[in-house]
């Protein structure tokens, strides 16, 4: 199965403002810091045809585009074939974003996790989480899944692991025709007096990617909190990134369900 390798923390423990997550530093890809310049983006995920059409399960690609739908990033998933089939959305991977010259600005790392559920983050070894790489040989933040009794929470940490945002998710999820719905998760600071607040949607995706039944393609859109710089803002879109793995992957009926159990399986 597919394992990610380890990464070293490039820069040494330092005091950072009250804004969130630490400043760009002089090696920070210029092209990203347009997230630093933007308070929204959409993020849609490709309508794989080879899915579609013969069932076989293939990496995740997504289009991150600002609000007058002009792409910003390409985002590109490397995983093995056997993980993809064996452990679907709780897979490991890495998923690489790519900027419209083709150079890599951003790395999006995940293990792979057995078990799944919002009430299985009590433990550090089943909480699901993500590690950004911003520049790719340098950690920018974490996202960890926290315990929840009904709905799904994740912590953004800072390289150094000191929680910076809190996102909170809704009771209950919606799939299919009854996902025209926009479903809200809430992305609140930890700093005190922190102006505003931002939030992940998942919208509706059309009807033919919510509706069929080999098709696990969603849009999602991100408002960011207007206080983060480029480094914050890519903990929120790993965020986003990890909430469609976990709650909307390879959901092929329509209904709804408590984020608590969609989560399970």
């Amino acid at each position: 199965m597919y394992q990610p390798g380890p990464v070293v923390i490039m820069t040494q423990p330092q005091s950072f403002p009250m804004t969130g997550l630490p400043a760009a530093g002089a090696n920070f890809p210029a092209s990203l810091q347009i997230l630093a310049q933007t308070d929204f983006v959409q993020m849609k995920r490709d309508l794989s045809l080879i899915k579609c059409c013969i069932g076989w399960e293939t990496n995740a690609r997504y289009d991150i585009l600002d609000k007058d739908d002009h792409r910003l990033f390409y985002a590109v998933e490397k995983s093995d074939c056997c993980s993809r089939f064996q452990f679907w959305g709780r897979r490991g991977f890495d998923i690489r974003i790519f900027d419209n010259a083709n150079v890599e600005v951003m790395r999006i790392r995940r293990h792979v996790k057995a078990c799944q559920g919002v009430c299985c983050a009590c433990s550090d070894c089943c909480a699901h989480e993500v590690m950004i790489l911003a520049p790719v040989d340098e950690v920018a933040a974490h996202v960890q899944q926290q315990h929840a009794c009904c709905k799904p929470s994740y912590s953004i940490m800072d390289a150094f692991e000191r929680e910076t945002l809190r996102v909170d998710g809704p009771c209950c999820v919606f799939y299919g025709i009854w996902a025209c719905c926009k479903q809200k998760f809430k992305v609140k600071s930890r700093t005190v007096n922190a102006p505003g607040e931002g939030k992940i949607t998942k919208v509706w995706s059309g009807i033919l990617k919510e509706m069929c039944c080999c098709s696990d393609a969603k849009n999602f859109e991100i408002d960011f909190p207007n206080h983060l710089d480029a480094k914050g803002k890519a903990g929120v879109l790993g965020t986003a990134i990890l909430v469609d793995f976990m709650l909307w992957y390879n959901r092929r009926v329509c209904g709804c369900a408590f984020a608590s159990l969609a989560a399970c399986v």
